[in-house]
């Protein structure tokens, strides 16, 4: 294999690689978004817990019941949506580490090329 045909293939194998990584990473910023929305959930959770003792007139009207329900739906759509999203950052990791298993099979047999053409040059400059 020539050594243009090489550096070709290395560059694809790359663009390859950066392309899947770029994949990745708005999953990767949603995820932290929702994780970040369920600490907050969870932080709202325990205020009310704290005050809730406090507040009669929330009982009385029901709206407790009401704030509770809400926290419960929006925690299971957001446990939901994380649930997709890492199902869709399973896949896009296993593309990106045949990703990067191919561009290092590439990088290798590169510098395997470039060895034997080394080696070559040097005997032949030996014989002569």
């Amino acid at each position: 294999m020539t050594y243009d045909r090489m550096t070709d293939l290395s560059k694809v194998a790359e663009a390859v690689f950066q392309r899947d990584h770029q994949k990745l990473r708005p999953l990767l910023q949603r995820e932290a978004q929702l994780l970040n929305q369920l600490a907050r959930l969870d932080s709202q959770l325990a205020a009310v817990k704290a005050t809730s003792a406090q507040a009669d007139g929330y009982h009385v009207t029901g709206t407790d019941l009401l704030w509770h329900s809400w926290e419960s739906a929006t925690r299971r759509d957001l446990n939901t949506e994380l649930a997709r999203l890492r199902s869709q950052k399973l896949a896009a990791m296993e593309n990106l580490r045949g990703a990067f298993g191919r561009k290092q099979a590439v990088t290798n047999l590169a510098h395997r090329v470039q060895d034997h053409k080394r080696r070559a040059a040097q005997s032949r400059s030996q014989e002569a």
